[in-house]
């Protein structure tokens, strides 16, 4: 069996994240085959997940002084950085197929072992870490996400090839509920890198070499190399429009300065609550975090339920209704807790 291989070098992430959503639109609608890409990160860059907000995760004027770009993916998850130079992989295949499996825990870990197989070739102790991290030993080296349609699931991460520890620092808000649910006490303790464990910097080319080796054999099939077709060319180009609009990379509105705020620790993942409350109305909330979904649906649609309520309004309901209806498919978090982040909003206002 053959999958295509498509190699990913463009001059700006958000073609790049254009490209992932093509492929799995394409692959959904029959016009795109089985596809394993690998891409190289042109710049600096802080990857927001489609649930974050930019001034929540990131120092926004630290970022433009240091040149990093921001960036938004259509995936759940968390907010990465990358350096150039950094390569990101991923696997975009047909539900029909044996290789895909109803648990998603379980697709990560058969997905990725391409991956873990590659970096193992090059003496390395890899491994997969639920729910969705590749570890070298007992250190992350790598995460990833998903997103999945009727037809089609789209499995991508990222290999950390090196790091600017200190750049990152200077950049990144990360909540403290978030390190203590890893456990550790910051975030230099919980990573390591390539270049670092292989005590050189392996060239891009020559990972990639490693993963294609990695991947032929974990999805044991043949990849050839090729291109985007004209169909998928012409998707591509519509998609850019929206992936290098400002509106969509920082969602201007959504997180306004609030009189109510509150960070829950779900399994994985956390989830922001900012409200403003007042005479016991929730007059407007938004939900925000790196909690993963696995299906394209707004959270602005239970935001938009709960606005204007009354805080004596039955939560449990709103939130098991707005879940339903949309099919929302979760994946480290569950409706409770959602429900026990805005109840713990609310009970902040009471107190």
């Amino acid at each position: 069996m053959e999958f295509r291989y498509l190699e990913v070098r463009e001059d700006e992430v958000y073609k790049c994240n254009a490209i992932h959503s093509t492929l799995l639109d394409g692959v959904n609608e029959g016009i795109s085959p089985n596809t394993v890409f690998l891409e190289e990160c042109p710049s600096y860059v802080l990857s927001l997940g489609r649930n974050q907000c930019a001034e929540e995760e990131c120092n926004l004027e630290e970022c433009r002084k240091l040149g990093i770009k921001i960036e938004r993916r259509e995936t759940g998850g968390g907010a990465g950085f990358m350096i150039p130079g950094n390569t990101a992989w991923g696997v975009c295949v047909r539900k029909s197929e044996d290789i895909v499996s109803g648990d998603m825990i379980e697709n990560f870990k058969r997905l990725s072992e391409g991956v873990i197989l590659g970096l193992r070739k090059l003496g390395l102790n890899a491994n997969f870490a639920p729910v969705n991290d590749i570890n070298i030993d007992d250190r992350k080296v790598g995460g990833m996400t998903a997103l999945s349609k009727s037809n089609a699931l789209l499995v991508y991460g990222s290999v950390i090839w090196d790091f600017d520890m200190e750049m990152y620092m200077k950049i990144a808000k990360i909540p403290k509920q978030k390190l203590k649910k890893k456990g550790v006490s910051s975030a230099k303790k919980r990573i390591t890198t390539l270049t670092a464990e292989l005590g050189r910097r392996i060239p891009p080319e020559e990972l990639r070499r490693y993963l294609l080796e990695g991947f032929e054999e974990s999805l044991g099939v043949k990849l050839k190399k090729s291109g985007l077709n004209d169909k998928e060319i012409k998707l591509w180009r519509e998609k850019m429009k929206k992936f290098r609009n400002p509106a969509f990379i920082y969602r201007p509105g959504r997180c306004d300065i609030a009189n109510v705020n509150y960070i829950h620790s779900a399994d994985k993942g956390i989830i922001r609550v900012s409200a403003y409350i007042s005479d016991n109305i929730i007059h407007k909330i938004s939900l925000s975090g790196d909690f993963m979904q696995l299906n394209d649906v707004s959270f602005s649609k239970l935001e938009d339920m709960l606005s204007g309520i009354s805080i004596k309004e039955d939560i449990e309901n709103i939130v098991n209704k707005f879940l339903k209806e949309n099919n929302v498919q979760l994946i480290g978090a569950t409706s409770q807790d959602f429900i026990d982040a805005i109840s713990n909003a609310i009970k902040q206002y009471r107190n």
